[in-house]
């Protein structure tokens, strides 16, 4: 009997170990290859961690101290502010231009002997908007055709206009205007006045190229209520850099808040000068008010309007008796806060 059940113990231990020893055989298997895939992704997240590290160093721009100082030099920290006396680096960040002031002038092109057609011309442009190439835009109001239609509106807030009307023939829903001075609009409307989103284009066309105009091309693109810029918007400026002067700072991009055409909430600057430096700054404007950014004067009553992102020590200045309705320069609407 006993010998029986040796011989039965015997066949269940030799039908089972097979299975054990590959059981055995997996599980070692398993924490091998577990082992070796830990080491495996700790080796590609210390070369990812490497690459990136490799990628910041390659890109992060370099701080040169004496960079650092010429920054502060031109642009007074809170402790020096006492001690300016040079009145350039204090002078606005942007010389405002008199609002809805023309530019254009007739010169040594007469436009009124230059035909046009406005309704194929502006559909012309619409096309080129629509599809936002920017260089075509460009070069056709670069135009005589394009400049003869925008002259005979000179000295008016009238506006030729192509795109959806109402019943009652009015501007509505998405259309472009030209108006006088090389000033165009694009993009939605209500009740004949710009509305919605929309982008308002003014070139600088001179005749004479010996002009003293800072700017060549101005750019506002955001939000429009009753024909004005209104809600979040953006604004940006090229330049006629022969005409920059040594010392002073010229607003590239302003990015912000607009109520009525005003500046109005927190914005983002930038600024460039004649050396072609950038720098980035940041402030809010209670409707068309800069918010000063502390109690500091200079010795010509100029005060701190904007902070330099990364330096809370350095400033752009202001004189106070400029520092009203300042908004979106030269844009033509009937529409205008009054001074």
């Amino acid at each position: 009997m006993k010998k029986e059940f040796d011989q039965e113990k015997a066949k269940i231990i030799v039908t089972i170990l097979p299975f054990v020893l590959i059981v055995l055989v997996l599980f070692i298997t398993f924490v091998v290859s577990a082992v070796k895939n830990k080491n495996n992704s700790e080796s590609r997240n210390e070369d990812l961690q490497e690459s990136i590290m490799d990628y910041a160093d390659e890109n992060m721009p370099e701080q040169n101290a004496g960079e650092k100082q010429e920054i502060a030099a031109a642009t007074p920290a809170q402790t020096g502010a006492e001690e300016k006396t040079d009145g350039k680096a204090d002078a606005s960040p942007i010389p405002e231009q008199t609002p809805y002031q023309e530019i254009m002038q007739n010169g040594t092109v007469d436009y009124s002997k230059i035909t046009y057609d406005k309704d194929s011309q502006l559909k012309e442009m619409m096309g080129y908007w629509a599809d936002s190439n920017q260089k075509a835009l460009d070069d056709l109001a670069s135009l005589d055709r394009f400049r003869a239609m925008s002259y005979s509106l000179r000295g008016s807030t009238d506006f030729y206009y192509y795109g959806d009307k109402d019943s009652n023939g009015f501007p509505s829903g998405t259309g472009i205007a030209v108006y006088a001075d090389n000033q165009y609009y694009y993009g939605t409307w209500k009740d004949g006045k710009r509305d919605g989103k929309g982008t308002f284009i003014h070139y600088h066309v001179h005749n004479d190229s010996k002009n003293t105009d800072l700017y060549t091309y101005h750019q506002y693109t955001g939000g429009f209520a009753n024909d004005l810029p209104d809600g979040e918007g953006s604004e940006h400026f090229d330049f006629n850099t022969a005409n920059f002067k040594k010392g002073e700072r010229y607003v590239g991009n302003r990015i912000g808040g607009y109520s009525g055409g005003l500046l109005n909430g927190d914005f983002y600057v930038t600024t460039t000068d004649l050396n072609d430096k950038m720098e980035e700054w940041e402030g809010t404007a209670d409707h068309g008010t800069w918010v000063y950014q502390n109690a500091n004067k200079d010795k010509k009553g100029n005060r701190t309007i904007l902070v330099m992102i990364g330096d809370e020590e350095n400033f752009i200045w202001m004189q106070p008796s400029v520092n009203k309705n300042i908004g979106v320069p030269c844009l033509i609407s009937k529409y205008k806060i009054a001074e």
